[in-house]
Parts: C-alpha cells; structure tokens; sequence
C-alpha cells in the first residue's frame, strides 16, 4: 500500500457544498425582469435547463443570463430587424410597444453550440459574441456587446446588475457596490439556498481537518470579498475605475454551511485581489485557471488565503516555488515514510472545468518535483451532468457526503 503523506481536499461550493436555490431562482427572476417589461410572458430556464448549461460549461449564471437574453433579443430582432436599438432600455420598450408574442428560445441549443466551440480561453458570453457577431447585422452589434461582451462589468451589463440585485437583495447590493439597486428586492441566496452537506458530515470533516497530514479549502468561482489574512483592510466597494465591488456571496454559503472562520476560502473576490496585484483580470486566475486551483491546495495546507494566492501567481507566472507551495514541497520531501505520492489533492467538483483546473494545477506541482497525485471526484444526481463529469473524474457520486465517505473509505 502507498501512502500519502497529506491528503487536501477542494470542495466546490454551488452544486457540491449548497444546492444554489437561490442562484437558480435569481437567472429565472432576471430573465422574467426583462420578459414582463417586454409584455412577454415568463421564460426564465427551468432546473433542466439550468443543468444543461452548467454540463456545458456555462457554470457562472452570468453568462447565462446574459446569453438568455440575447437569444430574446435574436428572436425579436428576427421577426422586426427595425425594432434594433443600441440601448438595451430602449429596445425593451420598443419591443413592448410592438405588442409582439415572442417564441421562447431554445436555450439549451445555445448552450450546447457554446460548448462545441473552440476553445479560445473566452468566457462562455463572450465567447457566444463571437459566434453569432457574423450571423447579425453588423449595424446590431453595439447591443450584443454589451449583452456579452464582458459579462463581470456590473454596471454595464444589464443582465449581471439585476441578477446581482436579486442574489444579494437591495441593501447587500447597495453596501457592495456603493449605488443604489435598480429596484428593491430580498437576497435570494440568503434566503432559498439549501445546504447539501449534512450536520454529521461537517463535523467529521472539521474534526479530520484538524489532523496534522490533512487540508482543506473552500473552492469556488462565488463572488466573495477579498483574502481575510490581508496585513490591512482593503475597501469593498468598488475604486474609480473598477467595474465590481467584493459581494459576499461565498460568505452566505460558508454561513449557512456553518463553518465561518474553520476552513480557507478561495473565492471569486480572492482572486480578483490576486488579479489587481498582478495586473490581471479577474478572467485569467479563475478556475479554469490553475492559478485559483493552487491558491486552494495553498490554502488547504497552509490554512493562510494571502500568501497561498500570491504562491499560486508566482509559481504560475515566473514557474517559482514560494510560500506555502514551497513549504509543501520541503514537508513532501522531508518525509522518510512516504512511498508513492507525496500529496494528494481530492477536489470535489460538479463542473469539469474546475476538475480540469485542479488537474493542471497538480500538474504544476509534478513539474516542481512535488510528487503529487490528483483524485477527482464528480458530484451531480443530473443525468447530462455526470456524463459529462465521467470524461474527468475519477468518481461520479450523488452528493458530497456519499463524495467524502467513499474518499474516506479509500484512506
């Protein structure tokens, strides 16, 4: 039997950790927002449909909210080409005034024509721009661009400024963002999220945190606000010139799972600090990134969220080993017992691209000298959504509690 000097754990949050009610209900609200003031009638997804999208890459309802309702604007445009307005608010009220009866889109066809896409490092949205920018007319694609063409601006995106509002609710967004929601509205993920890892399997998996060869980190691709091991305080609200403030989203998640301040957390606002350091834009360090993926298995070993994101640019940009991802190597090869591969990363994940993540970023850490091993484990009951996690993972389970006892089973 090999044995494995310290196992670390990545746990996905929407999907694996919480089943993203709220999440969920805020895409189908935020389409319904535009749909009620065109004079349409309800067409937000439905949970099928949802799945679909996340099978195929489209895992940030950003994307898919703003490809929803570009496939609107598609079909009007289709059926009245002089309807175009450059404006979002204004070709809304020109369509209402119109009094069309829009067919509903096929959805899931967009999303799938997404997925078999070439990949080009594009976000889905914008890389759904690319797509139809030569089936519209040309005159037809300053709408579109603003629809798609950079979907974490949430102030020039439409879509992302009301789903915003309904997952934060009103005062959460005003507090984030420094301006006042478009209208008033509850948080619904404060509200309708559902945590999926159970009472007993939390304390067992903090009571096997606490063991001496074991990690483990919060990993999502959830707003959040910015590292909490910060030497100073940084603002939340957005500076002259950004395009987003730190929203609390994963933090609602942690609340609600009931291990705030007990486990690491990897979020979208972590990263997005790390960008701000380096340059970057929040797109180039988020999963599928390895960069965030390193940050988690930093943080899983080290318990620190500054230092591990900062090792993780660092060994991704100038190929350097420093912080806890050089203190990782020094535990690794100091080990006399160990037989086989030194770490071993588990990530828990119900998307392939942040498995994919997870696998390059151990990959990095091979190519350091770290002898290292990564098992994946796919978590989706949905029947497109393990078919497409079977072509990554190791292991396709239901939920994360059968997830951590077939690990734990194995250890």
């Amino acid at each position: 039997m090999t044995h494995s000097s310290h196992t670390l754990f990545l746990l996905d949050v929407d999907g694996v950790l919480v089943h993203p009610v709220g999440y969920k209900n805020a895409m189908r609200a935020t389409v319904d927002h535009f749909t009620a003031r065109m004079g349409q009638a309800a067409m937000g997804p439905d949970n099928d449909e949802i799945a679909i999208f996340e099978a195929c890459g489209l895992t940030n309802e950003w994307d898919s909210c703003a490809m929803c309702l570009s496939q609107l604007m598609l079909a009007a445009l289709d059926q009245h080409p002089d309807l175009y307005r450059a404006s979002l608010d204004e070709m809304v009220t020109a369509i209402q005034a119109a009094n069309l009866a829009l067919p509903r889109p096929n959805f899931v066809a967009a999303a799938r024509r997404i997925h078999t896409s070439q990949a080009d490092g594009h976000f889905p949205a914008a890389r759904y721009l690319k797509l139809i920018v030569d089936e519209i007319d040309p005159a037809h694609q300053p709408l579109f661009t603003t629809l798609l063409g950079n979907v974490y601006d949430v102030f020039g995106t439409p879509t992302t400024r009301v789903f915003q509002t309904y997952t934060l609710g009103s005062v959460r967004f005003a507090d984030t963002y420094d301006q006042a929601a478009p209208f008033e509205s509850e948080s619904m993920l404060a509200t309708q999220d559902v945590a999926l890892l159970d009472a007993d399997h939390r304390d067992r998996l903090l009571a096997w945190d606490r063991e001496l060869q074991h990690g483990v980190t919060i990993y999502t691709a959830r707003p959040s606000l910015p590292p909490t091991d910060l030497p100073e305080p940084i603002p939340t609200a957005p500076m002259a010139g950004q395009t987003t403030g730190y929203a609390p989203e994963a933090e609602l998640a942690v609340d609600l799972l009931g291990v705030t301040g007990q486990i690491p957390l990897i979020g979208q606002g972590r990263v997005s600090w790390l960008a701000g350091q380096h340059g970057r834009g929040p797109g180039d360090y988020i999963k599928p990134s390895p960069v965030q993926a390193l940050a988690g298995i930093g943080a899983a070993f080290s318990g620190t969220e500054t230092d591990s994101l900062q090792a993780a640019a660092a060994l991704v940009e100038r190929g350097e080993l420093i912080g806890p991802l050089a203190a990782l190597r020094d535990h690794a090869s100091a080990d006399p017992t160990t037989t086989g591969q030194a770490v071993r990363v588990v990530v828990f994940e119900d998307s392939t691209g942040g498995i994919r993540a997870t696998r390059a970023a151990v990959a990095h850490l091979t190519q350091m000298g770290i002898p290292a091993q990564c098992v994946a484990v796919g978590v989706s009951p949905h029947a497109d959504k393990r078919a497409a996690l079977q072509e990554v993972a190791d292991h396709v389970v239901d939920d994360i509690n059968a997830g951590l006892d077939l690990i734990w089973d194995r250890t």
